[in-house]
């Protein structure tokens, strides 16, 4: 719960309200279908940015990218639950059963519900996470506004444990209010000592890496994020 509290919002395709996720990745499953690209000649769902109604934000066809969807934080959070309960696994106990292969089948089962749901998105000026049809995700719980940054606002982008194997991906930008900065684990990110060592100011985010982490990556270089 205290890691939870610390990632960043994820939000429920179905009725914008929401809750938080976090990745566990295991397997290097990442999906090999590229990045789907609208063009002008393509119906698409219209998106309103400066709107916060969870109904009315629309993404402009133009150049956008829909970064394809990865399972392998699900699939790897599901085997490892399993394996609490496999027969003859060095893991599997009755209380190994209840305090982590049940919450962590659960979880998978999350993930997978949300990787099947919700996508992130790249279009010529901002990063996006949207439902699955380009619509609104709803508002970000941490810190409020839509779930859409500015390129021109990231100070800098990572992907945890590694680029090869992620489980998180990770932002920092400057986009919103520097009063909220601090929020969560922005306290660190944001204090003296990491200042000192070469961080920049800024909200820190966190989301589970639930679409295929190179292209992501290739469209944060493409888009020249600033990166540390």
């Amino acid at each position: 719960p205290l890691f939870l509290a610390n990632v960043n919002a994820f939000v429920s395709p179905l009725n914008c309200r929401t809750v938080f996720g976090a990745k566990i990745g295991f397997f290097n499953l990442r999906s090999k279908s590229k990045v789907n690209k609208y063009s002008l000649s393509q119906e698409a769902p219209q998106i309103d940015l400066a709107s916060n109604s969870c109904s009315s934000l629309s993404l402009s066809p133009d150049n956008l990218e829909v970064i394809a969807p990865s399972y392998e934080l699900a699939i790897g959070t599901l085997a490892l639950g399993s394996a609490f309960g496999l027969p003859n696994s060095p893991l599997k106990s009755k209380l190994s059963a209840y305090l982590g292969g049940i919450p962590l089948l659960l979880f998978g089962l999350f993930i997978a519900f949300q990787t099947t749901n919700l996508r992130f998105t790249l279009d010529d000026t901002n990063f996006n996470l949207v439902k699955t049809d380009m619509s609104s995700s709803g508002e970000n719980v941490v810190v409020g506004g839509e779930n859409s940054w500015k390129y021109s606002s990231f100070v800098n982008y990572d992907f945890f444990p590694s680029r090869s194997v992620p489980i998180l991906v990770y932002f920092k930008e400057t986009q919103t209010p520097e009063e909220m900065w601090n929020v969560g684990p922005g306290e660190k990110a944001n204090s003296p000592e990491a200042i000192a060592k070469g961080a920049k100011p800024g909200q820190v985010h966190f989301f589970p890496a639930i679409g295929n982490v190179e292209d992501l990556a290739k469209g944060f270089e493409k888009h020249n994020c600033a990166k540390i």
